[in-house]
């Protein structure tokens, strides 16, 4: 089976294809578009992926200009591999984002994501993970991640799926204005539910809580949300929010706490 997915300028995904063809494609994009990035992370969107096939593989990929006063050119890559084998599965996540005028860069952000799942049981994983970020709008130089935890399923009968997952996080984070870096133990929870109504609406929804351990003042907070509306066969219309809240952002004038996303888009699955 092969699924596009067209985003706000287009989303592709691959699954599965083989093997040969699938690292070519890996190694392409990753050389292409490797990159340092910065909010949290969502991975659940690829879980959601219902199938036993061994390899798939997701990129988005979006590209837009325009003028006004000036040239302004905005560009987006979203790059998602999962690879899964008797109760092993091993996923890969690399984004860039930059919007810039003829002579200045307003913004550049991404990250890269590994995350390593093994199944102990029906209902409980063990997961490991490591990421780099950056962010420049968020005067984020680095920050590199390590973590590991459990994953537990509470429920993934009929249409309707729901996990929650608790992970120990360590967090190495370098301001990029100030120069101020932090080394900070976090719990890093989230939940995540899925529901599917009558194969013609999909919902998902995501929130990640990731509170410092010796200082919970200090927290950060993230709501993410999807519905698919399926209009035919093949096509399905999407509309994505994502809502992050950064209690104790970097020392920097003009940071915000609140950032947000709004996201439309046409699907395609064949």
């Amino acid at each position: 089976m092969v699924e596009i997915v067209l985003a706000p300028a287009g989303t592709i995904y691959f699954c599965p294809v083989k093997t040969l063809s699938i690292l070519r494609k890996v190694l392409f994009f990753s050389l292409l578009w490797a990159s340092l990035p910065a909010q949290i992370v969502n991975i659940e969107q690829l879980r959601f992926q219902r199938d036993s096939s061994r390899w798939l593989f997701q990129d988005d990929l979006s590209f837009n200009i325009f003028r006004n006063t000036q040239q302004v050119v905005d560009f987006e890559n979203n790059f998602l591999l999962r690879y899964q084998r008797a109760g092993h599965r091993l996923l890969l996540l690399n984004s860039l984002h930059f919007n810039f005028t003829e002579n200045t860069d307003f913004a550049q952000s991404g990250f890269l994501h590994f995350r390593y799942v093994k199944q102990l049981s029906e209902r409980w994983d063990w997961e490991v993970f490591s990421q780099l970020q950056g962010d420049r709008p968020l005067q984020i130089e680095r920050r590199i991640l390590y973590g590991l935890g459990p994953r537990l399923s509470i429920d993934q009968k009929g249409n309707f799926q729901f996990f929650t997952g608790h992970l120990f996080m360590y967090e190495d984070d370098l301001e990029r204005e100030t120069g101020i870096q932090h080394f900070d133990w976090r719990l890093s929870s989230y939940v995540s539910m899925f529901y599917q109504y009558k194969d013609r609406v999909q919902w998902s929804s995501v929130t990640y809580y990731q509170p410092r351990l010796d200082d919970w003042s200090d927290w950060r907070l993230s709501f993410q949300n999807q519905l698919a509306f399926k209009l035919g066969a093949h096509w399905a219309f999407t509309v994505s929010a994502q809502l992050n809240y950064d209690a104790e952002p970097v020392q920097a004038a003009d940071i915000p706490n609140l950032t947000y996303k709004i996201d439309n888009g046409v699907r395609i699955r064949f």
